[in-house]
This record gives C-alpha cells, structure tokens and sequence, in this order.
C-alpha cells in the first residue's frame, strides 16, 4: 500500500516541460500508485508520478510547491486499481519512491609527488578466470602485473586440464600464485560464470593473504598502466568499488539484458523457459562484469544476508548473471556510497560494427563480445 508519508501530493504538470522527465511509460491497463512507484523505484527515482489515468513519470527533483493543487484536481482512477486516483489532464499525482538520489562517486587521482607515509599501499588480488591453452598469454600477463605483494587467484575451466597442468608449475614456485580447486565449466552468459566468482571470493576470505582489493582478469587481458600507478590509485580510492554501468535508461537495459526472462544453464547451454516478475523494493544496476572490488565490500558478499541469498537465488535464473548482481548487491547494501562508475578497464566496444549474435550455439539470446584491440586503436588506448 502507499504509505501516507510517501504522498507529496497533486500538483500542475506542463505539456512540453514535465515535473518528472526522468522517465515515462504509459500502462494502459495495469497503472496504479503502487506499479508506477515500484517501476520508479526498479530505476532508482525519488519520485514516481501518475497522470491522465494511464502515464507513469519518473524524477529525482522535488516538485515546485507553487505546482501544488487541491487533490479534487487529480480525479481520473486508475486501470489498475480503481480505489485510486492516477492523476489527470496535465495534472499528477507525485509519490516518494522511498529512495535517494543516486550519484556515483568520482574516483580520486593520486598527487603527482604522492607519498604513502602512513598510508600503507594497497595489496591487490588478481582474480583470473581462464579458458583455452594460450599459455603463454598468461604467462605473459603474470610477469607484467607480478609483484611480491600481491597475488594471483586463478580459476581454469574444468574443461581444460591442459591449461590447469601448466600453471600448477607456477604455484609450486611462488607462494603468492594459487589455483582453484572448485573448477567449474563455464559458458558466455552462465550462472556458472558467477558462482566461479563468489566461490573464489569466499576462497580468498578464508585464505590467509592479506589483501585489500580483488580484480577479475582474462587471458585477453593486459594492463595498460604500471604497477605503481595502479597501487598507487587505489591506495587513494581504498574501500571504494569499481563497476561499469550500463549507461542506458533502467527499464531499457531490464528488457536488452533479458533480466525479466528465466533461463536455467543445462548441457552447457542456457535455455529460456518463460517470463518472471523482478523482486519488488529492489533497485537494478549492471554493466560490465569486469570489476574491482575492496575487502569490505568482498567480506560483505560472503558473509551474506537477506539481499544477498535473495538476489543469488534469483540471478541463479538470470541471463549474464555477473554482470548485473554485483552492481545490484552495491546500489542496494550499505555500500552504495562507495560505487565508482568505472572498472578500470578498456574495451574495444565498436558498434557500428554490429552485433553478430555470435552465442545463439550456447544461448537462448542475442549476445555480443567486444573486438580485440588493432594497432590503430593504439592512439586512444596511449591517452587513458
């Protein structure tokens, strides 16, 4: 039910300029207060405003107090639930949706004569997730991000001995490579690919290494920048977590991310089998699954409670679970103030290429990899 201190109240929307132009739908039979603040809510507005009986808005701004009417003005009932009133000709119902507006934070850059003093360095963990036999790759990415003080987690894919036998050599040698014993065969777009991800992070708590960030890296991965700037970076950015957002309207990226369609991961392939209905009170995010996260946020995440068992069950059925459940965890824990939007990676998104659907062997679905980098790209990667 809408709660009496969530009403804001009637007020006088404008044709061309709306109170609420953050978002807007129209549910021709299902509009009512509760459905348009929960969709409101899904997208992360403060405010949800419904008009004309039919319209849905979205906004974070409070609306004009002199915009107020007597609440006769809103007079048309709602599809959805006829004890209500949606509004009316050019004038809205506004509710609080029960969140705040969401900024993301903006990463701090260390000084040019930065000085760790008393501030000790981070120590990081990278995370790899591994597939094929490129050997050497991986190799080759160890040795440019090897350094005493951090470390390697590395998980092979089960279905590729090879790959596992060559790099066991190293952690015979070096006390901070370790891989996985809880291999899994992971697929694009699996829920495999995020229960690999929460097993090495529980694996990594109870670990004796004493770490302060973890990276998730492929073998097509390479870094970009040293070392020392990297610690240096997150050392001024400690406890903070880096996701990449989608960058696209919430309800937009629901439907493309198929976050409201079942899929259940069966003989290496994910099947759809039917629509579902997104928990309510929940704000979604996603993006990249390429991530940073801190300890805390990492501690968090295994140790679990109510949202995390819920949104594990549900990802469990979810296309491209590891790119949404991340961010969705952060937006809605106590940790959403310390979301950064960016993922410290690069990546080689050419659309006007266009998406080939190139995973229709393995998924019920329209997917898309990025491009490997050419050497004409080397101009804009030399910049960041």
């Amino acid at each position: 039910d809408v709660k009496q201190n969530k009403i804001v109240g009637c007020f006088r929307d404008g044709k061309e300029i709306k109170l609420l132009p953050g978002y807007k739908t129209t549910l021709i039979y299902t509009n009512s207060q509760e459905n348009c603040m929960d969709l409101c809510l899904q997208s992360g507005f403060a405010y949800a405003g419904v008009e004309y009986g039919t319209e849905c808005f979205c906004g974070n701004e409070t609306p004009e107090w002199g915009l107020k009417l007597p609440d006769s003005f809103c007079d048309m009932q709602c599809p959805g639930n006829l004890s209500q009133m949606c509004g009316g000709h050019y004038t809205i119902n506004v509710f609080k949706t029960g969140v705040s507006k969401f900024i993301a934070k903006i990463a701090s850059e260390p000084s040019p004569n930065f000085k760790y003093n008393s501030i000790p360095p981070v120590r990081i963990v990278f995370l790899l997730t591994l597939n094929g036999r490129a050997v050497r790759q991986v190799y080759r990415l160890i040795k440019a991000l090897f350094h005493r003080d951090h470390y390697f987690f590395i998980h092979v894919d089960a279905r590729h001995d090879y790959m596992f036998r060559e790099l066991l050599k190293i952690e015979l040698k070096l006390s901070n490579v370790r891989l996985s014993r809880r291999r899994h065969s992971t697929i694009w777009g699996g829920a495999s690919l995020l229960t690999t991800l929460m097993d090495a992070m529980s694996d990594l708590v109870q670990s004796s290494w004493d770490w302060d960030f973890v990276i998730n890296l492929s073998e097509s991965d390479f870094p970009i920048k040293s070392n020392d700037a990297l610690v240096k970076f997150l050392t001024v950015n400690r406890e903070h977590n880096f996701v990449k957002s989608h960058g696209r309207e919430v309800q937009q990226f629901i439907q493309k991310q198929g976050l409201d369609k079942t899929f259940v991961e069966c003989e290496a392939r994910m099947w759809r089998v039917g629509e579902k209905e997104l928990p309510k009170g929940i704000i979604w995010d996603g993006g990249s699954d390429w991530l940073a996260l801190s300890r805390p946020f990492v501690d968090y995440l295994v140790a679990g409670d109510n949202l995390i068992s819920g949104l594990s069950q549900f990802f469990k059925y979810t296309l491209l679970p590891a790119e949404s459940f991340f961010h969705t965890v952060l937006r809605n824990s106590p940790f959403c103030e310390t979301y950064i939007d960016n993922n410290l990676h690069v990546t080689n998104w050419k659309r006007w290429l266009g998406c080939k659907c190139q995973y229709r062997h393995v998924v019920d679905w329209c997917g898309c990899s990025p491009n490997v980098f050419r050497y004409d790209d080397w101009n804009r990667i030399k910049v960041i």
